[in-house]
């Protein structure tokens, strides 16, 4: 019994060794590779001979390129997963759909060498430190093509038997050729060049496409020229303002249409493929868009100047409201071109693809990128809010009538970045919008029109304020240019020789009560001097006094020495 509970332990032990050997050699054997399992990949074709390197995509892609170079589309269609083409078609097929998708890939050129791995996994490396480490890839693509609106992706992928691992022509891909190449059109040349003579210098340009774009490069031109001679020719039958503003959008209106005309030209008359297709497509692109946002600047900001002037100049001056409307226009039109063209740029930054070329190093410093940029922009972004606070807050109109360091002026324009002043010697003032709200200046017309101004008068201590009172009402009296308010007189100063007369007085407005102010000033000056031999005339008096006797000091009437209420409660305006 003994002996054979051993022998039976030795078995058990026995198979447990075998059993952990097998595994052993099973974990051993090599791993399937990351790839997509058929059973078979072109039974249709005969094998190409000699055998085409198709192990990593670098390799299948120049495979396919020796093949095309040599003009051997047969041998350049095993680059192609032909398994959706039925069986007994694939022969037929492949030459065709082979020497199609060598067109579209110049056409588009599609195949980026730096991009190309020559791994066969496809291993894709980190980029940065913290990046996730190396993965293998089994699909690759190449690019993109546009068909009926939509993407559609030319890729590469592995594909595994049990006889070897390949990287091929997605089937996806190889399914929509005839699709993808009647939507590019080869163009006029087609039916003069086949399409094989076409790709003899296959991804480098050839002697046709730079003939062809020379020749679309001259008739866009002429096309422009003959376009902006056309618009000046019918500016000529145009008033003066219409015909200037006509020629001066000739320019851009004959570059965007050339750059419009050579784009067409170029991808439906004379197809140009390859590398300098897509040069000349971005260079005609970034001209015509350059161009075309030159074009609409123009014409939004003559259109919005037009309605301006019938709508809102015309408005009268003299209403606040009409001042407010005035203002309000003026600078959301001025910001509204700044937006325009602002986004105009960005516009033509993002199609250019500058912002996808940045890429990663652009994010990693769009902070201290944006940091330069307000730095450098903060004038320009300071004076735009200010205009804008302007439009809201309502400080100063246009109209208005202002006084800015000293500076008497009518607010005549208001722009986006600073506000235009016109001084009464009909000169022009700059001021920045951010310089205007940033100190006080006064504003004579912020509600209503109406001014106050203050005569001085000096006069002799005898005058009799009455007289200078009626003289004053029966100046104002009847005159359009006064508010109808009476007017204030006032014995404010008094000095050692003369006292002081304050008048006030109203004018409907700031300019017409200058003038007002003038001629009351030289009416009173002429009516002192009339009246009793002009004995109310301010003057120096000198006391004769016998020798050694000593004077008395005189002091000022306590009443006389502050001015009364009446005087301290009036409006501050300018004095004279």
């Amino acid at each position: 019994m003994r002996s054979f509970l051993q022998s039976l332990s030795i078995s058990a032990v026995s198979i447990c060794l075998l059993w952990t050997v097998a595994l052993a050699q099973e974990d051993e054997r090599p791993s399937e590779p990351f790839a997509f399992k058929v059973e078979a990949i072109n039974e249709g074709l005969l094998p190409a001979d000699p055998p085409l390197r198709l192990d990593t995509p670098r390799a299948a892609i120049e495979s396919f390129y020796d093949a095309v170079r040599s003009e051997d589309f047969g041998r350049a269609a095993h680059v192609l997963n032909l398994n959706d083409v039925p069986l007994d078609e694939q022969a037929d097929q492949a030459p065709g759909l082979a020497l199609k998708l060598a067109f579209v890939l110049r056409r588009y050129d599609l195949v980026d060498w730096r991009e190309l791995p020559d791994q066969p996994d496809a291993r894709v490396l980190p980029k940065l430190p913290d990046s996730p480490g190396p993965y293998a890839q089994r699909s690759l693509t190449l690019g993109h093509v546009e068909m009926d609106g939509r993407p559609f992706p030319i890729s590469l992928q592995r594909f595994h038997t049990e006889e070897e691992t390949v990287w091929l022509f997605s089937p996806f891909a190889v399914e929509r050729i005839e699709d993808i190449y009647h939507e590019v059109k080869p163009g006029v040349l087609a039916h003069w060049i086949p399409l094989e003579e076409r790709l003899r210098t296959f991804g480098q340009p050839s002697i046709w496409e730079w003939s062809g774009a020379a020749a679309m490069l001259l008739a866009a031109s002429l096309i422009g020229l003959a376009l902006s001679y056309a618009a000046r020719l019918l500016s000529r039958r145009l008033p003066p303002r219409p015909m200037r503003e006509v020629r001066r959008s000739a320019l851009p209106l004959a570059i965007t249409a050339g750059a419009m005309t050579f784009r067409a030209g170029t991808e439906h008359l004379i197809l140009i493929t390859g590398p300098l297709a897509a040069n000349l497509d971005l260079a005609s692109e970034m001209v015509a868009l350059i161009a075309g946002a030159w074009l609409l600047f123009r014409v939004l900001d003559v259109s919005s100047l037009r309605l301006s002037e019938r709508y809102v100049v015309s408005l009268a001056a003299d209403d606040p409201e009409h001042r407010r409307t005035k203002t309000t226009a003026y600078v959301t039109r001025r910001l509204a071109l700044a937006v325009v063209g602002l986004l105009s740029i960005a516009f033509i930054l993002q199609r250019v693809g500058v912002f996808e070329d940045f890429g990663v190093s652009i994010l990693a410093s769009a902070g201290a990128l944006g940091v330069l940029l307000a730095i450098a922009a903060r004038p320009l972004i300071g004076n735009m809010v200010s205009g804008l606070q302007i439009a809201m807050t309502d400080p100063v109109r246009v109209g208005d009538v202002v006084v800015v360091d000293g500076h008497w002026a009518t607010v005549e324009d208001i722009s986006f970045a600073h506000t235009v002043l016109r001084t009464w010697t009909d000169t022009r003032l700059i001021v920045p919008h951010s310089e205007l709200l940033g100190r006080p200046f006064e504003n004579w017309s912020k509600e209503g029109e109406a001014v106050k101004r203050i005569i001085k008068l000096p006069v002799d201590f005898r005058i009799d304020v009455n007289l200078v009172r009626e003289k004053v009402a029966e100046i104002i009296e009847g005159d359009p240019r006064s508010t109808g308010e009476k007017p204030i007189v006032e014995m404010v100063e008094i000095s050692g020789d003369a006292a002081v007369l304050w008048i006030w007085i109203s004018g409907t407005q700031s300019l017409a009560s200058w003038y007002l102010h003038n001629e009351i000033k030289e009416a009173l000056l002429a009516h002192l001097r009339d009246l009793d031999g002009g004995a109310y005339l301010p003057r120096h008096r000198h006391v004769l006094l016998p020798d050694g006797q000593q004077a008395c000091p005189v002091l000022p009437d306590a009443d006389h020495g502050s001015p009364p209420p009446r005087a301290l409660e009036q409006p501050d305006r300018n004095e004279s």
